[in-house]
């Protein structure tokens, strides 16, 4: 591998053929990381809870309905709390025939291949070596954050592909001032608000790089251009959030409290980057040799950087800016907002990549600057230290990847494939009015709207719900009145929490069992009326 990154276009004379080679290499490497993807995928993509309301707030737009989904009321309302960018891509392959489900899953593979080739090609613009691009490519593809993030119904794919080209552009703006060039990487990050409301933190970032690290212009020129860029990243969250008030009331469906975080609560964050390298058995099981490995990983690029200096390419610095502003913006939110972003391997994904590039880099420039023509012992062992370190980084992505081909991930999982209550739901037969204590589910994997039980607390000051003993008496008149059914899934008891346990359901309304499954019961309100007897009877 560090070999391989010897070998550099720009000092090497490589032909136009080896040029070529290398791209072609690197796009097959891609592809074949994709069909990886695609095949490891066979059972559907990953969907966890803000998949369910990705993927059906895409069935809404489809049937028409606008961008809503099921609120926790059991409302189908107007979605707020998470950007439509996403679901409106979902739901333009679902209008050409696809499935919401499945054109969730080819977004995520092409993103796949597209994420793995821009991250190719940033590193060789910033390190003018084809060798290093193949290697940062290799290590898009396998390296866990990044497989993680691909194998579910979730925004990070498109996201990253925005931001990463956003400031791509942004660095070359940098090196040749040109409006052209600028409004395109604002206009990238204004698009990248609307896959998720944290690319504030690049809109921000992106205009304090404008300020402060554009070149031959006068400081009132650097002003106009931030000014301009910040107005073209920040216009589409401000129109958005003007609809979310205008329409719901509130602009992204959050609280805002100040609590920062205790230093023992980013322990956990240096856990989740000992994924990006060790196992993650090691990790789990004894945590301080990652975080001695991490440590002693970042001491020692902090040595390289020191050492060969940082190169000077201006895409390589606006990549490194880019995860700085966003881990910052993180623990500010983090302090402020009641529902914070925590430092989960989805949230660092797109850190681990600009890591990884900048690291790259760095070694490409110290392999250039100090490493010998001939070979010598402490340059093999060099060679073996990271060779060792790039395999075992694709531990994880491959455990995770054959628990996705052999059982499915999250809610594609075995268990709820074979949900009996699902199949009689997308089997027909049911009556139209459906009551459960999982609708999201419903809708998102089926289609079939259904209402939500009367919630037993309200799950937003944790007060019991005052209304609960009337708005059971309103569900059992309107079961009993359309003939209508309660689908109870077990597995969905723990999600909320605020909804009456079967028990409870059980004894207040008067309940007959119209179909047992393994993941749960069908209820329909049991018949006060006598046994009726034909005349004649003796």
């Amino acid at each position: 591998m560090k070999d391989a990154l010897l070998q550099d276009t720009a000092e090497a004379g490589t032909g136009v053929f080896s040029q070529t080679s290398f791209g072609v290499a690197i796009t097959a490497m891609a592809l074949a990381g994709a069909c990886g993807l695609f095949i490891a995928t066979r059972w559907g993509i990953g969907l966890y809870p803000d998949s369910i309301v990705y993927v059906g707030a895409a069935r809404s737009i489809v049937e028409g309905a606008g961008f809503r989904f099921i609120n926790d009321v059991g409302e189908f309302a107007p979605v707020t709390q998470y950007p439509p960018l996403y679901s409106f891509a979902i739901a333009v392959l679902a209008s050409a025939g696809m499935d919401a489900l499945e054109g969730a899953r080819w977004i995520s593979v092409l993103f796949f291949a597209a994420n793995a080739l821009l991250t190719g090609r940033i590193t060789y613009q910033c390190t003018a070596s084809w060798s290093a691009s193949l290697v940062a490519t290799f290590f898009a593809i396998t390296a866990f954050p990044s497989i993680y993030i691909h194998s579910q119904a979730l925004t990070e794919p498109p996201f990253i592909f925005m931001i990463l080209l956003a400031f791509s552009l942004l660095g070359h703006y940098l090196e040749r001032p040109r409006l052209a060039l600028l409004c395109g990487a604002s206009l990238i990050i204004g698009l990248s608000c609307m896959a998720r409301y944290v690319g504030v933190a690049f809109a921000l970032t992106g205009a304090l790089v404008v300020l402060g690290l554009g070149e031959n212009k006068t400081f009132r020129q650097r002003l106009t251009h931030t000014a301009l860029f910040s107005s073209l990243a920040l216009f589409p969250l401000i129109a958005w959030v003007g609809r979310n008030l205008w329409i719901a009331g509130n602009a992204v469906n959050r609280t805002v409290g100040f609590h920062p975080p205790r230093l023992g609560d980013l322990l956990p964050a240096l856990d989740t980057m000992g994924y990006w390298l060790f196992p993650s058995a090691v990790v789990d099981a004894a945590p301080w040799i990652s975080r001695a490995g991490l440590s002693l990983a970042a001491l020692s690029f902090l040595a390289l950087g020191i050492k060969v200096g940082l190169p000077r390419s201006r895409r390589l610095q606006t990549i490194a800016v880019c995860p700085a502003g966003y881990l910052i913006f993180l623990l500010i939110s983090w302090s402020l907002n009641d529902q914070p972003l925590y430092f989960d391997t989805r949230t660092l994904a797109l850190p681990y990549l600009a890591v990884m590039m900048l690291a790259v880099a760095l070694m490409t420039e110290w392999f250039r600057a100090a490493r010998p023509p001939a070979k010598s012992w402490r340059w093999f062992a060099v060679d073996c230290v990271l060779i060792s370190l790039g395999l075992m980084q694709m531990i994880n992505g491959a455990v995770w990847l054959r628990q996705s081909y052999l059982d499915g991930i999250g809610f594609a999982g075995e268990r709820w494939r074979s949900s009996e209550l699902l199949s009689l739901v997308k089997n027909g037969g049911m009556p139209n009015l459906i009551f459960s204590n999982a609708p999201d589910f419903i809708y998102t994997l089926t289609g079939r709207r259904a209402e939500l039980i009367p919630r037993k607390v309200n799950p937003n000051d944790y007060l019991p719900n005052r209304g609960f003993a009337a708005e059971m008496a309103e569900m059992r008149e309107r079961l009993t009145n359309d003939r209508g059914v309660v689908f109870y899934f077990d597995e969905a008891n723990d999600r909320l929490w605020y909804l009456p346990s079967r028990t409870e359901l059980e004894a207040a309304l008067p309940l007959e069992v119209r179909r047992s499954a393994h993941d749960g019961t069908v209820y329909g309100i049991r018949s006060d009326r006598p046994p009726h007897h034909s005349k004649g009877a003796g």
